[in-house]
């Protein structure tokens, strides 16, 4: 799980879109701060044109350069800057709550696929062992086939059984080569590299398993409703567009900005050389000034208005989608809970009646041999206990899934070390 997490791309996305939003923070912080610009400008002009030392029109060709700094800050927007941050911060969070969605998603996708190959490895192990018993029995048979003790029959009869495990042998192979290509998918895993996977879950009994300290159903759902990432963000994404509803009202409000700058200019007349130095009169033309600039929207054709009420809609849908997700978490809080209980109690008959029709399959053996039980009797024992062979582990694999899927939701770590 700690690989998949570590080599999935859409991990590596939220990963990025985090530090987006982290840069959109940052941005509407440096709202508050002024900003500073620059200019030169240059111009030739030919033809009539005002004279500015005598402020009169006239036909001349001059020169005419200026400089300006200028300085400017936004005081009041409606509350916009404030609650442009508060958003951005909100988005923050969201996206980190995106990213632990994503480690989580990623991390129990990859666990599944694990239990899935985990499965299909034991179901390889029994059919293993089936086939084995069926060539030693097919091989008993012929023996005592040979000095009159069974029939063609019973012979005929065991080299189909026999050539049916070797199908289901061979297929349960195929299954778990599937398996384990879907879980080297989930985990980005190079496909020609070998993969080893802990069987211990295999040999290890339910009991020794099992959860002591089963919690209340109810407590379970108030930990994963304050824990699970997925409804944090949808809780952040209402914040959000909370902030979003109070900007698009603050634009319909008035603005109020500060402004400072300095500035001055060198002209010419070209063809004229009596006009005062360029030095003298980038000192004797400078000059500054402030001000303050009032804003007050009056009609922008409807939409501001309609900006104001769309956030709002925006908003009621963010706050109907965190009561969705609360009702879905708590659906799944409670029926992994219940699957838990449920599938350790299967687990529990099913470890009593693997041991009884092994026991059985023995005893039908044993007769076999002895000429007091018939081929078909060996068949039907041995497919029964196989089949609860199988039902037990199915049981059992699900049930230590479901333990870590509750201790997900009660907001322990997915991936343990």
């Amino acid at each position: 799980m700690a690989y998949a997490v570590g080599h999935n791309h859409q991990i590596r996305q939220r990963e990025w879109e985090m530090k987006n939003n982290q840069m959109d923070k940052l941005s509407a912080i440096g709202n508050f701060m002024p900003s500073v610009d620059g200019g030169v400008s240059a111009r030739y002009s030919f033809g009539r044109g005002i004279d500015p030392e005598t402020n009169v029109y006239d036909n001349i060709s001059t020169f005419h350069n200026n400089y300006y700094l200028e300085a400017s800050m936004l005081i009041f927007q409606g509350g916009s800057l404030v609650n442009q941050v508060r958003k951005a911060q909100a988005n923050v969070k969201m996206g980190k709550a995106a990213l632990q969605e994503a480690q989580d998603n990623t991390a129990l996708d990859t666990f599944q696929a694990y239990i899935q190959a985990l499965y299909c490895m034991g179901t390889v192990r029994m059919t293993k062992q089936k086939l084995s018993e069926s060539d030693s029995l097919l091989y008993k048979t012929r023996l005592q086939e040979e000095i009159g003790l069974k029939g063609m029959a019973d012979v005929a009869q065991m080299e189909a059984q026999q050539a049916t495990d070797a199908y289901n042998y061979t297929h349960q192979q195929n299954l778990y080569k599937t398996a384990m290509l879907t879980l080297k998918q989930k985990m980005n895993y190079p496909m020609e590299e070998e993969l080893l996977l802990d069987s211990t879950l295999l040999d290890s009994s339910v009991m020794e398993q099992v959860d002591l300290e089963l919690m209340d159903k109810e407590e379970v759902v108030q930990l994963a409703l304050h824990n699970n990432p997925t409804l944090q963000k949808s809780l952040l994404n209402a914040q959000a567009q909370k902030m979003q509803s109070r900007m698009a009202l603050g634009d319909v409000l008035p603005s109020i900005s500060l402004f400072a700058g300095l500035s001055t200019s060198y002209y010419k007349q070209l063809h004229v050389n009596t006009y005062p130095s360029f030095g003298s009169q980038f000192r004797d033309n400078f000059g500054s000034y402030v001000g303050v600039s009032l804003s007050v929207p009056i009609f922008t054709q409807l939409k501001g208005v309609s900006g104001v009420r769309k956030a709002r809609y925006n908003y009621r849908i963010a706050q109907e989608k965190v009561e969705e997700q609360k009702l879905e978490l708590r659906k799944l809080v409670e029926q992994a809970v219940m699957d838990r209980e449920g599938f350790l109690h299967e687990s529990i008959q099913m470890e009593k009646k693997v041991a009884s029709d092994k026991l059985a399959y023995q005893v039908t053996k044993r007769k076999y041999e002895e000429g007091l039980m018939t081929s078909l009797d060996v068949q039907h024992n041995a497919a029964t206990w196989l089949e609860s062979q199988a039902s037990l582990l199915q049981s059992k694999l699900t049930y230590f899934l479901k333990c870590r899927l509750v201790e997900y939701y009660k907001g322990n770590d997915i991936i343990q070390q």
